[in-house]
């Protein structure tokens, strides 16, 4: 009898326990806030905010600086290959030799030096990507505290949507007062070979 006791007493205890933890659990459930979204274009704002019109002006002065460089001296290049062919049956074989392998090693400091200038510019990008991000930050922030939404949720992964709801054009206003411009420049070299390679 005691023992049956016993087992009683210790079933009405796990019992009770799991009944603590369900209760609590349903109490943390519902301390949870409700959902209320409000949407952005995250694309509208990468066009048309102050900062990312300035950012693309750069980067395409930028793009079109170093693909100049790389153009004159792929063209310097190639005018050397042709010399050093036309020459190839009146040169001196050992000669010739010695001119093909300087040229072989000028070929590969153009290719490295083009697939330097080219990480450049990808982080110079991501830098100023980043820059923008920072300040956007606090801007979404406030827009989920003076909307009273809970997230912000990126217009593409929205099939419908009742109007009221984006508030894209807030965030615009908002950075282009807060970061109106950024100055993009291509980073140290030491600092590009320290970077991943984009594929």
């Amino acid at each position: 009898m005691i023992i049956k006791m016993n087992k009683t007493i210790t079933f009405i205890a796990a019992l009770t326990f799991a009944s603590v933890l369900f209760v609590n659990s349903i109490a943390t459930a519902q301390e949870i806030p409700a959902a209320r979204i409000a949407i952005v274009d995250n694309r509208l704002i990468g066009q048309n905010a102050a900062v990312a019109i300035d950012i693309n002006r750069q980067i395409n002065q930028l793009s079109t600086e170093l693909q100049a460089e790389i153009t004159t001296t792929g063209n310097a290049l190639a005018e050397e290959e042709q010399t050093l062919k036309a020459q190839s049956a009146i040169m001196p074989q050992e000669a010739y030799n010695q001119r093909a392998e300087e040229f072989q090693r000028k070929a590969v400091e153009y290719q490295q030096d083009v697939n330097q200038k080219r990480r450049q510019l990808e982080l110079a990008i991501a830098n100023a990507q980043a820059e923008v991000d920072r300040a956007l930050k606090p801007i979404r922030q406030k827009v989920l505290q003076d909307t009273g939404a809970t997230m912000l949720m990126d217009k593409t992964l929205v099939l419908e949507q009742v109007p009221g709801l984006d508030v894209t054009t807030r965030i615009i206003e908002q950075l282009d007062i807060s970061l109106p411009s950024i100055i993009v420049e291509l980073p140290p070299v030491a600092e590009t070979n320290a970077a991943p390679v984009a594929n």
